[in-house]
């Protein structure tokens, strides 16, 4: 990694996490509501007969599909943002290289050191000649 910029950003080791998330999400859709169905159906059973445990069952899956909803929009958040990542840094790593190569082509020291330090300073102009009083002879 001596080699690479500062601010390196590699797919190779984003993508695993990237498809992870992906791979968590689609098993939680596929998964993760599994019981809510017959969850409900049970406590509107209990409930329809004065049990109170029925109404904490409905209360227990209405509780799980949030979770579950919250989960799957947190795993397609974190798999959007890293592959979002890469491509921004990219880009950005270009812009700043482009930056880098336009101030580098200024033709003089001074300019490149006014254009680093981001200062709009105009260019140094020769000193006045210097003038000599011989006195009146």
């Amino acid at each position: 990694m001596a080699d690479q910029p500062d601010l390196y950003v590699s797919s190779d080791e984003l993508d695993p996490i990237a498809d992870a998330a992906r791979g968590l999400h689609d098993e939680l859709t596929e998964h993760g509501r599994m019981a809510e169905t017959d969850e409900r159906a049970a406590g509107e059973t209990l409930s329809a007969h004065r049990f109170a445990t029925g109404r904490s069952l409905t209360l227990l899956a209405e509780g799980w599909s949030r979770q579950v909803e919250d989960l799957l929009n947190d795993c397609a958040r974190i798999s959007g943002h890293l592959d979002q990542t890469v491509s921004a840094h990219t880009e950005l790593e270009y812009q700043i290289q482009a930056e880098f190569h336009q101030i580098q082509r200024s033709t003089s020291a001074y300019d490149r050191i006014v254009a680093l330090a981001g200062v709009t300073d105009p260019a140094p102009t020769d000193p006045p000649p210097t003038e000599i009083d011989w006195g009146k002879a």
